[in-house]
């Protein structure tokens, strides 16, 4: 019995399945998010429409990944060409908001941890730090980006010193994801 749950702890398809299971929740508690804030009227009606079609895509990438995961076909590098593409809509869905939320003032830059963690269950230290290494990008031209389009809603060394941060703590989260991908000592 132990060696078919490391077996599937190992396994593509299932690691896959169940991170898109996960994205679920995360698109539905995302998009329950909006529904609060907008019946507050916290953001415009041009915001809503701008997050609900982000969440609605990234519903429907998820949903096509989840199906094929469900349907079981046997080739473990389609699941993995799978992943790569999840995580990199979720690196696209979370630059996105960043930019939506005010870029260097954004709350929304813990999204980033999303699809590190998802790389990060796959136990592919080359995918993690890849992983990690686009979001740093991902975070800081969507910080900068908004910056320059919004010139004078902060100073540049806050700037560079909240992406220096922010991409020192998706670098330390991976780091920490490394620490399970050795077998401990016997």
């Amino acid at each position: 019995m132990a060696n078919k749950n490391q077996d599937l702890q190992k396994n593509p398809r299932h690691i896959l399945l169940r991170i898109t299971r996960v994205h679920f929740v995360y698109i539905m508690v995302y998009i329950f998010t909006v529904i609060i804030f907008d019946s507050w009227n916290l953001i415009s009606h041009g915001d809503v429409t701008k997050r609900w079609t982000a969440a609605g895509s990234l519903m429907i990438v998820n949903t096509i990944i989840w199906y094929l995961c469900r349907a079981k076909i046997k080739n473990d590098k389609l699941y993995k060409v799978l992943l790569v593409v999840l995580i990199a809509c979720d690196v696209l869905f979370a630059a996105v908001n960043v930019y939506w939320q005010r870029g260097m003032s954004a709350k929304t830059v813990m999204l980033f941890a999303i699809p590190i963690i998802s790389a990060g269950l796959a136990r592919s230290r080359s995918l993690l730090l890849a992983t990690t290494g686009v979001s740093a990008a991902a975070y800081s031209i969507a910080a900068v980006r908004y910056f320059n389009d919004n010139y004078g809603q902060g100073y540049k060394v806050e700037l560079y010193g909240e992406v220096f941060f922010y991409s020192g703590i998706m670098l330390i989260i991976a780091l920490l994801m490394m620490i399970n991908f050795r077998k401990a000592p016997d």
